[in-house]
């Protein structure tokens, strides 16, 4: 049966107790456990793996009240469902987990290290219990300046620039675009980094 996590399904085995109605038909235990399986589907799709007795429990909850059930062909006494996970999902459910933990870690390096040059070198003598020489800690230094720095412009500034690229369909119009941001983006970093004009502010050059 499907759970709410996707490529993660529970196993299921029921027990119930019914009572044919005076309208009788054809194969009707099949049809009895076919409406079983069928309404438990839809309740596990909403439910999510990693608390399997609290699956358990809410599944029970749904389906385990006969008086709530209606069918013309049967009466529905009594109903109780026992979940589990299949080895191979438990083993995705483990994966998944693990890198989920894995890319909170790396976030939270990323915020609490890698934007701090001082604390990547504390982290290197932390783990290697050796103090880095001097070229050593300015490549430290220098490469979480660089993370940094490619988060805060580049990164935006390329995710721009191929989104205005995406929306030529010829490949020479496109460039052409590209290339026209590129040279406004060189004027206006030109234009936010030059000296100011002395004539302008009333200073006299000597």
């Amino acid at each position: 049966m499907p759970s709410a996590e996707q490529g993660v399904s529970f196993e299921a085995t029921f027990t119930l107790t019914w009572r044919p109605a005076l309208r009788r038909r054809a194969n009707l235990a099949e049809q009895v456990r076919s409406d079983l399986r069928t309404a438990a589907a839809k309740v596990t799709a909403g439910l999510q793996p990693d608390d399997v007795p609290g699956a358990e429990d809410t599944l029970n909850a749904v389906l385990g009240a006969p008086d709530l059930w209606r069918s013309p062909y049967y009466r529905l006494l009594s109903a109780r469902f026992t979940l589990r996970l299949p080895v191979t999902a438990q083993e995705t459910l483990d994966g998944r987990r693990a890198d989920t933990e894995r890319i909170r870690r790396l976030e939270f390096l990323k915020v609490a290290l890698y934007d701090h040059p001082d604390l990547v070198v504390l982290d290197h003598i932390e783990r290697t219990r050796e103090f880095p020489d001097d070229s050593r800690v300015a490549d430290l230094q220098r490469l979480s300046r660089a993370i940094k720095s490619c988060n805060t412009w580049w990164h935006p500034l390329l995710e721009q620039w191929e989104a205005v690229g995406a929306g030529f369909q010829d490949l020479e119009t496109r460039h052409e675009a590209m290339q026209i941001l590129l040279q406004h983006s060189v004027e206006a970093l030109k234009a936010a980094t030059a000296p100011p004009d002395r004539a302008a502010t009333g200073g006299r050059a000597r």
